[in-house]
């Protein structure tokens, strides 16, 4: 080999390594997303979004962690080639709650086939392989013919994979709400239990009605106010927020003195119950009246029994009581599930619609429920609620949220029930800033899943159980008429 002419060459590789532009790193969070989940749970997620994406695992000596076995391209061109895995790393921030990192793990291997092949192929080769900013990116020079050795794997270089863990979030807190349907099941009987004068709800006390009951406007809420309609809205449950907003778009409704009916996923034979509240003075006697109904003390509360709930039924009270018509329908059953239980809670709105042409109906529903399209990702065959009433005058809105805390029920990996307060990312298409004043945005056209639009509520923050005697601090932002505070210690159920 003549060396003459090879040590050019040499230089000009060596050059175009030494002088080449550096990446700028990738943008790190500045803050940590922390799961309402214990961290078995999350790794045990992400250890199946993984595998959902044909990664297979190494063995790890620390359970809070995952490492993927190393991917090896087939070897192409030069022979030069990238080997990747990812590393996830969990931190327990306390019994429920996690912190989980997903690193995308890389180094590169160069080839020397200068033994086999004129060296001018490994030139032209190179140079074609080479960046758009003519750069080379070289960790590692070996010849990747076989197995990586250990000493190597102290070279890889690991980034976040940031949409990896949205992915992770989303799959984690986008999830539609578990709602818990008991049936004829069997419970020891609740003992009744004593409250102080500070647990009680206290607008019985106003005799006038208040300045501004209605809480903040909602803004572009007028396209909506129109007899006959019925609005189907799709929340997450447990947060305070969505019953707050609900409880301003009824009251805005009816002050524009449009009958309005509101129904509440409670199930049917609370009904007597709460229509004996509503005529009440809404006293503390009235209140643990209301409280006493099995659907308030059940075992496992999912957020459809939340105070934030009893404080709306309340609000509906007084709206009452200074003349507005407002009436409110518990819609649901606890006799039926799956699809069985949505064909019989749209029996009760089009039984009503018949009787009542020109009411105005706003159901509140978990957002299963409000799709007009039959099938989900975990029943192909499920007909939601929504399915049943789309003939007619009927408007669906989604839940617009910033990113918070609700109370709910899921299961662990063993399939045990379990509540307590649950992460809320929301989807791309539902995500809003939070400290905006609540809002309505209607779609172009609908979905494919037949939402016509968005009801924007705030940050979502958890609202415990109506019974529940612990004491919260307030919601981030105010976004109308705040009922009393609730817990800061959540009880197990």
């Amino acid at each position: 080999m003549n060396v003459r002419w090879l040590m050019p060459w040499l230089v000009v590789v060596g050059i175009g390594c030494a002088h080449a532009p550096k990446t700028a790193p990738p943008e790190q969070p500045k803050f940590e997303h922390v799961f309402q989940k214990p961290l078995a749970e999350a790794l045990a997620a992400t250890r199946e979004l993984l595998s959902s994406r044909g990664y297979t695992f190494e063995e790890t000596q620390d359970a809070s962690q995952l490492l993927t076995t190393w991917e090896k391209p087939d070897r192409v061109g030069t022979g030069d080639m990238t080997f990747s895995r990812y590393l996830v790393t969990g931190i327990a921030v306390g019994p429920r709650q996690s912190v989980v990192r997903i690193f995308r793990m890389k180094f590169h291997a160069i080839s020397n086939p200068a033994t086999s092949r004129n060296p001018w192929w490994k030139v032209l080769r190179e140079r074609d392989e080479m960046t758009h900013d003519g750069r080379y990116d070289i960790t590692v020079v070996r010849d990747p013919s076989g197995d990586i050795p250990p000493e190597m794997r102290m070279a890889t270089r690991g980034d976040r994979d940031l949409d990896l863990e949205k992915e992770l979030t989303l799959r984690l807190e986008s999830a539609p709400s578990l709602e818990v349907v008991s049936g004829n099941v069997y419970q020891e009987p609740v003992p009744t239990p004593v409250r102080d004068a500070g647990f009680y709800l206290a607008r019985w006390h106003d005799t006038t009605p208040p300045p501004g009951q209605c809480g903040e406007a909602v803004r572009d809420l007028d396209g909506l106010m129109i007899p006959g309609l019925t609005l189907l809205i799709g929340e997450q449950l447990g947060s305070r927020e969505v019953p707050l907003v609900v409880g301003n778009v009824v009251c805005q409704m009816a002050e524009a003195g449009l009958p309005v009916v509101l129904g509440l996923s409670i199930p049917q034979t609370e009904q007597e119950r709460v229509d004996r509240y509503l005529a009440s003075a809404g006293m503390p006697a009235d209140q643990d009246a209301l409280l006493e109904g099995r659907f308030w003390t059940r075992p496992y509360q999912d957020g459809r029994s939340s105070r934030a709930v009893f404080d709306l039924i309340d609000r509906v009270r007084a709206m009452r009581a200074t003349g507005l018509r407002v009436t409110l329908v518990a819609y649901d059953t606890d006799t039926a599930w799956a699809s069985q239980r949505d064909a019989e809670l749209a029996k009760v709105w089009n039984a009503r619609r018949k009787a009542h042409p020109d009411e105005l109906h706003v159901i509140v529903a978990g957002n299963a429920h409000t799709r007009t399209v039959t099938g989900t990702p975990w029943d192909r065959d499920f007909t939601p609620m929504a399915h049943h009433l789309k003939k007619g005058r009927l408007v669906v809105l989604e839940m617009s949220y910033a990113q918070g805390t609700r109370w709910g029920c899921d299961l662990d990996r063993a399939g045990k029930l379990q509540c307590g307060y649950i992460g809320a990312t929301p989807s791309e298409r539902v995500a809003a800033p939070p400290g905006q004043t609540p809002y309505v945005q209607r779609f172009e056209s609908s979905t494919d899943e037949g939402i016509d639009g968005l009801l924007y509520v705030g940050q979502l923050s958890p609202s415990l159980p109506a019974i529940s005697k612990e004491v919260l601090p307030p919601p981030p932002s105010g976004i109308g008429p705040l009922p009393p505070p609730e817990a800061n210690k959540p009880p197990m159920f």
